[in-house]
């Protein structure tokens, strides 16, 4: 899952907040990622010695330290898109810098109401407003019904999210083929490290999985065999594809 905290300026708190919701997620075993937007220069040094190899052609520059591993990459388009892609599968939530005009969940860091309302024309998909605002005496409970939240009531929401979308990747027929009583069970325990989604048999033994808008929808043997060999004679038919596929992956935008 993917979550952007958002402000203006520099004194908006939001990377206090990012620090905050790593710490308290991770005491709590979720697996946090975090991606930091830049936004002028570069995160090397110049004329250090990595800046240097990369200078001269080399890509990647691995660094290391007693205490660090540092990849750097040279890419001609650095979008959230391709940073996201760098995140290990395991993660359970990525914690996004900015990226205002994304469209993820976002936190609202903000100083004052003014700042909020800004960023309300800004940002869409707002969870939930913080940082400095949430601390003030005559702070309002919500803008635009969105909340208004200190950290320690901005973690259960985020578990909320986090359990919310481990559920809808598994098909909720509450099968218990996977050994918990329930799809929400078994996503309980993925999220805290204790199963795996391939525990989930209904996903694990069909060669063809359909998903709307997000959802694993379960396939009875007819259409299930209907589309796989649908796709499979289309495909076989178009020039520079392997006449023995492994696996195929098709994607309908009806937006």
């Amino acid at each position: 899952m993917v979550i952007n905290v958002v402000g203006i300026g520099r004194n908006s708190g939001k990377n206090r907040l990012i620090e905050g919701l790593a710490r308290e997620l991770t005491k709590r075993d979720y697996r946090v990622a975090t991606i930091k937007h830049i936004f002028e220069g570069t995160f090397d040094t110049a004329h250090k010695d990595t800046w240097k190899h990369l200078q001269a052609g080399a890509n990647p520059i691995i660094a290391v330290s007693p205490n660090e591993l540092i990849s750097i990459k040279a890419n001609a388009d650095p979008s959230l898109e391709r940073a996201l892609q760098e995140v290990p599968k395991e993660v359970d939530v990525v914690l996004v810098e900015e990226f205002k005009e994304v469209d993820n969940p976002k936190i609202l860091a903000a100083q004052s109401l003014s700042q909020v309302e800004e960023l309300m024309g800004l940002a869409t998909q707002a969870i939930a407003i913080s940082g400095p605002i949430a601390s003030e005496k005559d702070c309002p409970s919500s803008v635009q019904n969105t909340p208004i939240l200190e950290l320690g009531e901005l973690v259960p929401l985020v578990e909320r999210l986090l359990l919310d979308a481990a559920v809808k990747r598994l098909p909720e027929i509450d099968c218990k083929r996977c050994g918990y009583e329930s799809c929400n069970a078994l996503a309980t325990a993925v999220l805290g490290g204790k199963a795996s989604i391939d525990q989930c048999k209904i996903l694990a033994e069909s060669d063809v999985v359909l998903t709307v808008d997000g959802k694993p929808i379960v396939l009875s043997e007819f259409p299930k065999n209907f589309v796989r060999n649908t796709l499979l004679g289309m495909i076989k038919t178009l020039r520079g594809v392997n006449e023995a596929p492994r696996t195929i992956s098709l994607e309908i935008g009806l937006d």
